[in-house]
């Protein structure tokens, strides 16, 4: 291979993986099998790039529903602004099958197996790099790592429900989806689900909105519900989202309920631990404690630099134990964060054809520009998209549950972000300052002695953060 086919793989495999990172599941087996039908780094005269695949249905999808988010990441790749369009190719399928690796031939078969076992309307949705393969087991996430293997070996038998918690882009999802495509390569014939916690929110809503307009309420909601209790491994992620919500929850509830008694797997991933579900109900909150809860933390630096290295040789672009140590460091609380600065750095050292050193690393990670300048809009902003209300209804006189709830962190990371006096940030929540005096005292109190708040308000500042 030359040095120009080198670099155009490497900054292939950067687009592939961030594509892989930005799309749905269910579209990801589709991404792996692109191949470049034009050379990836030159502008082409009629401003088009063409992809080829060998998947007729798959290129349907793609052109029709996600093109805007393939351009705009092709662009932020290459730096070449093009138009994409999709051309179906058969000899892809032959070559791909010619170039594959024992790994990777493995990962094809997993697919088929997926499509097989999926029903007709919809697909398992798992991302065919979340392996157990492909997972760096750090101190931070050992006893998840093997209560996720022991699942996979015995689906439905002990640790069930099993409830993996953590923050932000450690690695939940990609255990979860390991735990589906283990079960798929030991139990072929069992039917695999991953779906988040929002969609099926989404879709419950659908099918309710499609019961009372049709009035066939025992047709559309059976289909719903079919699609989640006739499989064998339910996988829901996100699950912190439906706190609140109370039809989701009771659909939850009873999905649950049907899936446990007929003795098939669940598997939940949330952002917080079960402990900081403060609104959710009893019923549920005993449900989800039947079966055991594994907490991810945030891996060491150790950890984190064999995580970039692995990567980096997944991606088949090698960096120094220099550039590996200087991206653990900075991006040291998100390992997607950590993925996708390898994905930028190594793709814009392949185009411009030059050493990544850590002076260079850190010139294409544009470290000159100075730190986020967190203002209340974005305290105001964070807390209502992290507890699922409305901005407004924060600032309003509200005085639902949630409300309230999200109301008091607002108030209080404005005092201890910001440094503005109570006057002030009375002056923004429209409140007297005593109460806001009383409400910041009193959530800094119980965040001593209540651990659970103290995660709350840890996730919200490294949300602000970013």
């Amino acid at each position: 291979m030359t040095d120009t086919e080198k670099k155009e793989q490497v900054v292939w495999n950067s687009f592939i993986s961030s594509l892989e990172e930005k799309l749905p599941g269910f579209v990801k087996p589709w991404i792996a099998s692109l191949e470049p039908a034009l050379a990836l780094l030159e502008e082409s005269e009629n401003g088009i790039f063409l992809i080829k695949s060998a998947q007729s249905f798959g290129i349907q999808v793609l052109q029709q529903k996600h093109l805007k988010e393939i351009e705009q990441t092709l662009y932020e790749i290459t730096g070449i602004k093009r138009a994409v369009r999709f051309v179906l190719d058969e000899t892809v399928k032959k070559k791909k099958l010619q170039k594959q690796t024992p790994a990777q031939k493995e990962h094809i078969e997993t697919a088929k197996r997926m499509e097989n076992l999926a029903q007709m309307h919809s697909f398992c949705g798992l991302n065919l790099k979340y392996t157990f393969e492909n997972f760096v087991e750090g101190e931070n996430s050992k006893f998840a790592y093997k209560i996720a293997q022991m699942i996979s070996e015995a689906p439905g038998q002990k640790y069930n429900p099993l409830f993996i918690s953590g923050s932000v882009g450690l690695g939940k999802t990609h255990l979860m989806q390991a735990i589906g495509h283990r079960i798929l390569k030991n139990f072929p014939n069992l039917k695999v689900r991953y779906t988040k916690a929002e969609d099926f929110g989404n879709k419950l809503i659908e099918s309710l909105a499609n019961c009372k307009n049709s009035g066939d309420v025992n047709e559309k909601m059976r289909k719903f519900r079919d699609m989640h209790r006739s499989c064998d491994v339910l996988l829901i992620d996100d699950i912190q989202w439906i706190e609140g919500k109370k039809r989701t929850e009771e659909e939850i509830f009873n999905t649950f309920d049907a899936l446990y008694h007929a003795g098939k797997q669940i598997v939940f991933a949330s952002d917080r631990p079960l402990s900081a579900f403060e609104l959710i109900p009893d019923r549920l909150r005993s449900r989800f404690e039947w079966g055991i809860e594994a907490n991810i933390k945030v891996p060491d630096l150790e950890t984190r630099m064999e995580i970039v290295k692995r990567h980096s040789i997944l991606s088949d672009f090698p960096i120094s134990d220099e550039v590996a140590l200087f991206l653990a460091k900075e991006f040291s609380t998100n390992i997607r964060e950590l993925e996708g600065a390898y994905n930028k750095v190594s793709a814009r050292a392949s185009i411009e054809g030059v050493v990544l050193d850590v002076e260079k690393a850190k010139e294409f990670l544009d470290f000159s520009q100075k730190k986020k300048k967190i203002t209340i809009d974005n305290i105001l902003e964070t807390v209502a998209r992290y507890f699922c209300v409305e901005r407004e209804e924060i600032l309003s006189t509200a005085r639902a549950k949630e409300v309230v709830n999200a109301r008091k962190y607002a108030i209080y990371l404005s005092r201890e972000m910001l440094e503005l006096s109570y006057p002030d940030i009375a002056k923004e929540f429209k409140k007297n300052h005593t109460t806001i005096l009383y409400q910041h005292e009193k959530l800094k109190n119980d965040i001593k002695t209540n651990k659970a708040m103290q995660i709350i308000t840890d996730e919200l500042k490294e949300l602000l953060k970013k």
